[in-house]
């Protein structure tokens, strides 16, 4: 068997599509066709050499491959935009305050920062941990830069909704 090259508009398709829970939304998300999408899941389908997702009832899952496939699937796409922001972001430096409630914290704050900070050295992160109220009267107040949090139903000219848990 031959070397197999990824590719990884094909990779981020597959991503997108599981981490959305449909490939249709997928493709909107990606500004692509749906049936662009099925063609990237075909083609790593056929590197692959084994099925990646398979029906069932009304949607899709993964199989072995595919769940294997996923896990580096993310891997090589962190790394690649860890690579694009090093390269065109070499000149970002200074300080972001940073505010995170404690599940934030725990969970996504070291993989991220530890990435951030690799491609971004000069750019010093002050991360601090508080209850959604403290965060955004700390937001409010200039004392925060950037604060992420679960919605606490207030809307303020500062908030933006990234998504749904």
């Amino acid at each position: 068997m031959g070397r197999i090259t990824f590719d990884l508009d094909d990779l981020r398709s597959f991503v997108t599509g599981i981490e959305l829970g449909s490939f249709a939304r997928a493709a909107q998300r990606l500004g692509r066709s749906t049936s662009a999408v099925s063609a990237h899941l075909k083609k790593l389908e056929q590197q692959v050499g084994a099925p990646i997702l398979r029906k069932s009832g009304r949607g899709m899952v993964m199989t072995e491959a595919g769940e294997m496939l996923l896990g580096y699937a993310r891997r090589l796409l962190e790394l690649n935009d860890e690579a694009a922001c090093a390269v065109r972001g070499w000149d970002l430096h200074g300080t972001v305050r940073l505010g995170l409630q404690e599940d934030f914290g725990e969970t996504f704050l070291p993989q991220v920062l530890g990435s951030f900070a690799r491609a971004h050295p000069r750019v010093r992160i002050e991360a601090r941990i508080a209850r959604n109220a403290e965060l955004l009267d700390w937001v409010i107040n200039g004392q925060l830069d950037l604060s992420l949090a679960w919605d606490s139903g207030v809307s303020t000219p500062f908030s933006r909704r990234w998504g749904n848990a």
